[in-house]
């Protein structure tokens, strides 16, 4: 950096109001970014969608950017800056507060449309916003100036994934995914016995064709497939026969009487258990006995539905002589599971042992598809009333889960018309740099297309926006699979990882008056590519941190790669911010192309299996390799055009 540079002030003071009224937006879409990445494992559990539907939250949100850009990038250089602001947040707060009657109607397409409007406004925000900081001084000092404005995001971020921890996803109703999907087909005449007897005898199948396989004897990933296959059968086959209702609802009585803690408390001590400073509590003796007798949250939820059910129907000959066919192949299931298991943990298993075991599976899958059968001839009329009582209390789970969301977004829609007064009234009407009645667009994008920075920038901002959505969003999946923790904690783990991003993203603003921008920008691709193979390939703990730590190396992506793509631009930077903006749809196709990696069995990689929650981390493992190529050539092109290295 030479002398001179560094005697220009970032902020002339003629330019000071202007720019703290500007800079107070990158909080506010901050906020709407970090709020809605939550929402997608929200909207799964509370509609029951799949990872790739509820993915859609986010096609929907950078769908909005991609589809406004441009127009935006036409409207603020035929009018101004001023305008474009206040169009973005009056489309914000319009978007904000349609999330009330889609909460009405229960249906997800109405959020998914009220999202894309609430982008739209965004994407004006953003595309006036970026290039009005960067002509507000000297050129010399863009990036700069950009990147302070842009250290103040991460407060609106931290402050929307507070919102979604502490406000939403602890309050929604704790009713596991499972129980809620069993609630809902037996709301609709699929009792809860004839659920599970079906799953159980579709695994009982997929264990059958596994003990099949001619490598079976020595593949120890197919012994870790066919021990977990026993497992859930023999898990499955007891709830299904457990006749201990009553005690189901002691203990389920007995968890909801116990104390509440603090929920910011909670919070904290989640995180810290997480991070492994601190021991997590025992279980109580209710939760110690859940665990037990009914394998955790979701299995008592069930022994609870299934109680209910059993009263009603005992009295029914196919019911009853179902249930007792079942409940005769229970020990056998469970000597199954117990022997994989074994096999597995030795890490091979005998031929003979592995026929025996075919056998007896074959057994149980005979038994089922016969208790399938018997529970198909009974008679509805006997469970009318139980099946319209299961309707009703689903639906009333899902308008609390809905409301519960609604809440934080009606709030924000109503505080954007009052912050739409206020820059009308405050925000000066242009500056030296607004004006331009003549478009030349053609121009324009022909002088964009020919600039190399411009063009590789749009695509580096694409994959960056990427990689930060992919990995925001499904640290909730990554924790929940991997480890088994609740999504409320998961989401404090997110939070974790944002107070990491803004303490680096005001370290690397520092970094840059040492460094050339791209130079720096490919170190912290370069490291974000390391840890995001070490969450790839190392289990447990280890793992989860390094996707939490990749919140470093994102910090000072987006906003580099921006001053980078628009130095030396001048007025093409109206339109070329569009197209940085328009980059964001990135966000709009990758997390619907990892939610579906995500739904995929294990994938098996030849050495070793992966989960599919972490093979699909593989997607942001190349967008960091596309930004550490565009790091290292634009570095490159700097150092010729000044003849020595930084």
């Amino acid at each position: 950096m030479s002398e001179k540079s560094s005697k220009v002030p970032v902020v002339p003071k003629s330019m000071l109001v202007p720019f703290i009224l500007v800079t107070i937006l990158f909080p506010l879409w901050g906020f709407a970014n970090d709020i809605t990445n939550p929402m997608v494992a929200a909207f799964k559990n509370i509609l029951l969608l799949t990872n790739f539907e509820s993915s859609l939250v986010q096609a929907a949100f950078y769908g909005g950017y991609a589809l406004m850009a441009i127009p935006a990038a036409i409207f603020i250089k035929k009018f101004s800056y001023k305008s474009g602001i206040l169009i973005g947040l009056a489309l914000y707060s319009i978007g904000c507060l349609l999330f009330i009657p889609s909460g009405t109607m229960l249906m997800f397409g109405p959020f998914l449309l009220a999202y894309l409007i609430m982008t739209s406004g965004l994407s004006f925000l953003e595309t006036t916003a970026n290039p009005y900081v960067l002509s507000m001084g000297d050129e010399s000092t863009a990036t700069r100036r950009l990147n302070l404005a842009q250290a103040f995001n991460p407060m609106g971020s931290i402050t929307g994934m507070f919102v979604a921890s502490m406000v939403i996803l602890i309050n929604l109703n704790p009713t596991t995914e499972s129980s809620r999907r069993a609630m809902q087909a037996a709301s609709q005449g699929e009792l809860i016995h004839k659920q599970m007897a079906h799953s159980d005898w579709s695994t009982a199948i997929s264990l059958h064709d596994t003990i099949a396989d001619g490598d079976f004897a020595t593949k120890k990933r197919l012994l870790k497939r066919a021990a977990e296959d026993s497992s859930a059968l023999a898990q499955g086959l007891e709830l299904l026969t457990n006749p201990r209702a009553d005690e189901a609802q002691k203990i389920s009585d007995e968890i909801a009487a116990q104390p509440s803690q603090n929920k910011f408390s909670a919070a904290l001590e989640a995180v810290a258990v997480v991070m492994q400073v601190r021991k997590q509590d025992p279980p109580t003796d209710a939760e110690r006995r859940r665990a037990e007798l009914f394998h955790g949250v979701s299995g008592l939820e069930t022994a609870l539905m299934l109680g209910k059910e059993r009263e009603l129907l005992m009295q029914e000959p196919a019911f009853a002589n179902s249930v007792n066919a079942i409940a005769g192949i229970v020990p056998v299931a469970a000597e199954i599971s117990e022997t994989l298991n074994g096999f597995y943990e030795a890490g091979a298993a005998d031929s003979q042992a592995i026929e025996a075991l075919q056998t007896k599976v074959d057994d149980i899958t005979n038994v089922l598809r016969e208790s399938d059968e018997g529970f198909a001839k009974l008679n509805e009329d006997t469970y009318k009333d139980y099946v319209i009582q299961q309707g009703e209390e689903f639906h009333k789970i899902q308008e609390s889960d809905i409301g519960i969301v609604v809440g934080p977004y009606a709030l924000m829609g109503g505080f954007l018309i009052l912050v739409v007064l206020v820059f009308a009234w405050k925000l000066p009407k242009g500056t030296d740099h607004e004006g331009d009645k003549e478009l030349h667009i053609g121009a324009t994008v022909s002088r964009l297309f020919k600039n190399g920075h411009y063009v590789f920038g749009v695509v580096a901002q694409a994959f960056y926006v990427g990689v930060q959505i992919m990995c925001w969003t499904f640290i909730i999946q990554y924790a929940e699979a991997e480890l088994g923790i609740a999504k409320s904690t998961a989401q404090n783990c997110n939070i974790l990882a944002m107070v990491i991003f803004v303490s680096s993203r005001f370290i690397c603003t520092f970094l840059l008056h040492y460094f050339r921008p791209g130079a720096l920008l490919a170190t912290l691709a370069g490291t974000g590519l390391l840890l995001i193979l070490g969450t790839i390939f190392i289990q447990g703990y280890v793992g989860l941190y390094c996707l939490i730590a990749t919140s470093a190396c994102m910090s000072l992506m987006f906003p580099t790669i921006y001053g980078i793509a628009l130095d030396g631009l001048g007025d093409d930077a109206k339109l070329g911010s569009a197209g940085l903006i328009l980059a964001i749809g990135g966000g709009c196709l990758m997390p619907p192309l990892q939610a579906s990696i995500i739904d995929l069995p294990p994938i098996n990689l030849g050495f070793m299996e992966l989960a599919s929650v972490r093979a699909s981390f593989f997607l942001p493992a190349i967008c960091f390799v596309v930004i550490a190529v565009y790091g290292i050539w634009v570095n490159f092109q700097s150092r010729q055009r000044s003849g020595h290295s930084a």
